[in-house]
């Protein structure tokens, strides 16, 4: 894929679906909060011109990147988006991923001072989910507020 000199580099840019639905989640918590955003994969993973999820032997060879990142930035919070993301880093500390319910009651485990939150991929709730849009952004939200009073 080739960018153009004014296309956004930063992962789920607010120039696309999912990067603005992670901007909507973000704007009720921006006067309290900074975001920083990134990817365990740091490419493009694409099929056929079309992206798709990023294997795992993908994310095993990107991760220590992310661990980099999350030791040196030291994030209050970082909110592992989708599945197969959720379930690959989890699984780096020993444990199962959390399975996703219907209610968006997010699950937040604790490792080494940071929380970690798995939730639904945003693109996972414009497709499936788009009428609960509002009920996803106030979900990470409370989670959000409950991480850092529980801190």
């Amino acid at each position: 894929m080739q960018f153009g000199e004014d296309d956004e580099h930063l992962p789920l840019s607010a120039t696309t679906r999912s990067g603005a639905l992670v901007e909507l989640a973000e704007q009720s918590l921006k006067s309290d909060f900074t975001f920083y955003r990134t990817n365990i994969v740091k490419c493009l993973p694409l099929n056929q011109g079309k992206i798709r999820y990023p294997m795992e032997h993908e994310m095993a060879k990107c991760y220590p990147n992310f661990q980099d990142e999350v030791e040196s930035l030291k994030p209050a919070i970082v909110f592992l988006l989708g599945k197969q993301v959720a379930t690959f880093v989890l699984k780096q500390h020993g444990l199962k991923t959390v399975a996703f319910d219907e209610d968006f009651n997010f699950q937040p485990v604790l490792l080494n001072g940071t929380w970690f939150v798995a939730v639904q991929h945003p693109s996972y709730i414009l497709v499936y989910k788009r009428k609960f849009i509002a009920d996803y952004v106030e979900a990470i939200r409370q989670t959000v507020t409950a991480c850092v009073v529980t801190s």
